[in-house]
């Protein structure tokens, strides 16, 4: 599945940081990590003139979070050993750029509490990257991918799938949902969505919203001069590592290569995985998920049986409203 050349200049300088915060993050830390070489994370904290914690700095290196304060990364590549230079600037740069706070990042800030708990870290993380990606893919074993959702469904399926603890937050995280569909219809990334065919036939008691949902996804499916594809999966189990939903994000070339990044759900549990820099070896619960990802596209069927295998769940359902319409009432 090749990727189309864009360039990207991450790391431009700029009186406001271009875009968000998620790519110049996930560079930054991986040029940062590059720099540590054989030095702990705690030596480098204990060098700094300013005090930064060990957690904090772990988070940085691994790209989670943005960054609030671009000084403070100043002194950490001063604790790095990175010389002044254009090398130091380019990081930087990239340190700039991180500070950029995301549409999610400014729903939370601006909502206060009201909206902190309904849009966690690892949210603001995802759709931070989500704004960079030129190609996705996306597997997806429970449910209708988030981003495809109509309005009813995104409803129900969020009542019927949070942990008792969420329920409160229902219509905030709704809300977010909502807000991460409608950047999805604006940015039209390339993208392949691979949805269990178990999904197609989950109704919920809401035959019509289904019809809705399985009408869209036809419309995806038909469109095939559309950036978005859409693929079933027939497999029984179609992921043999036990996760929910995989998400494979490309990014546009530029300055800086930025690694492709996996995102998993298992539950309440999210993880990001980063692929490797040039040079660098590959983590290897991010090969295995690589590798799942890469079985899950070879195995899946192609676009006209895909087709099909929507079109015969939106038959059922249409079969089961039918046959609720003609059946006579006491």
């Amino acid at each position: 599945m090749a990727m189309e050349d864009r360039v990207v200049q991450f790391g431009r300088p700029a009186a406001d940081p271009p875009g968000s915060w998620g790519v110049p993050a996930l560079l930054l830390g991986a040029e940062m990590r590059r720099e540590r070489g054989s030095l702990t994370q705690r030596q480098v904290t204990e060098k700094s003139r300013i005090r930064v914690s060990a957690s904090v700095y772990s988070r940085i290196e691994n790209g989670e979070t943005r960054i609030d304060k671009p000084a403070v990364v100043e002194a950490l590549l001063e604790a790095l050993g990175v010389p002044p230079g254009p090398r130091r600037q380019d990081l930087l740069r990239l340190a700039h750029d991180a500070s950029a706070e995301g549409w999610a990042s400014t729903v939370r800030s601006r909502a206060g509490a009201a909206y902190r708990e309904a849009v966690p870290d690892s949210m603001l993380r995802l759709t931070s990257l989500e704004e960079w990606t030129e190609r996705q893919i996306v597997i997806d074993t429970n449910v209708i991918s988030g981003v495809l959702q109509t309005p009813r469904y995104r409803q129900v399926v969020t009542a019927k799938t949070l942990l008792a603890g969420q329920r409160r937050l229902a219509d905030r995280i709704i809300d977010v949902r909502r807000r991460r569909a409608e950047q999805f219809v604006v940015s039209q990334p390339r993208s392949t969505f691979f949805i269990y065919c178990g999904a197609l036939y989950a109704d919920f008691g809401e035959t019509e919203m289904m019809i809705e949902q399985l009408t869209l996804l036809l419309r995806y499916a038909n469109d095939e001069k559309s950036p978005v594809a859409i693929r079933v999966i027939e497999a029984v189990n179609p992921l043999a590592i036990q996760v929910t939903a995989l998400i494979r994000l490309s990014f546009a070339k530029g300055a800086f290569a930025a690694p492709d990044v996996i995102y998993t759900e298992a539950g309440a549990r999210a993880e990001f995985h980063r692929g490797p820099l040039a040079g660098e070896e590959a983590d290897s619960d991010y090969l295995d998920y690589q590798d799942l990802s890469d079985t899950v596209i070879k195995q899946a069927p192609g676009l006209l049986r895909s087709r099909e295998l929507i079109t015969n769940a939106l038959e059922w359902h249409r079969e089961r409203l039918r046959s609720r319409s003609s059946a006579p009432r006491d």
